[in-house]
């Protein structure tokens, strides 16, 4: 049921559970009395090895090489979402939630999340820290593919979806947030 956002040209940066985890190892051992980077905030991400030539990528693109490598339709060979039609789509869902006491997959902030441009200049990471991917995007987007592959793809539940199109494992989170919601109110 997933289709394109808005253009679908929304650029992204990708950062490997790894070279997250390199960040913050080479990031405790700058930190030290006096140090240079106390209280400085950095970004990692997978850097330039990510395919564009200014160090991002194209989510949509990147989003379609997963569900083609899943066995689903190309994202492409839908019709595309036009912005002002899912926002529109996503505050009437609000609306009904709001009436209902429900929550909903499509929602403004996960709208505004698939279709504006996060990309980050980590040069004051790579500068101050000496921070450099270890993982290169093209392998680590390759190893999640392959772990969904395994792992998600096995358990994905084609039956038992919800009216909106949700597999029960989906929907099954969605209530867990819900749940949660509710008791902080």
């Amino acid at each position: 049921k997933l289709r394109v956002f808005g253009k679908g040209d929304n650029r992204i940066c990708f950062t490997h559970v790894d070279n997250y985890s390199h960040s913050l190892i080479i990031a405790e051992r700058k930190l030290y009395e006096g140090s240079p980077v106390l209280g400085k905030f950095y970004i990692a991400t997978d850097g330039d090895t990510h395919p564009e030539p200014k160090a991002y990528c194209v989510f949509w693109k990147e989003l379609d090489k997963a569900v083609v490598a899943m066995g689903f339709t190309s994202l492409w060979s839908k019709v595309k979402l036009p912005f002002w039609f899912i926002y529109s789509l996503a505050l009437v869902g609000e609306f009904v939630g709001w009436l209902t006491g429900s929550v909903f997959k499509l929602n403004v902030f996960n709208v505004f999340v698939l279709t504006m441009h996060r990309w980050f200049d980590i040069t004051a990471i790579e500068k101050d820290l000496e921070y450099q991917p270890i993982i290169p995007f093209r392998e680590g987007w390759a190893d999640t593919i392959q772990w969904f592959r395994g792992n998600w793809l096995p358990s994905f539940q084609k039956t038992n979806k919800s009216i909106f199109g949700l597999s029960a494992k989906s929907q099954a989170k969605i209530d867990v947030q819900n749940e949660g919601t509710a008791t902080q109110k």
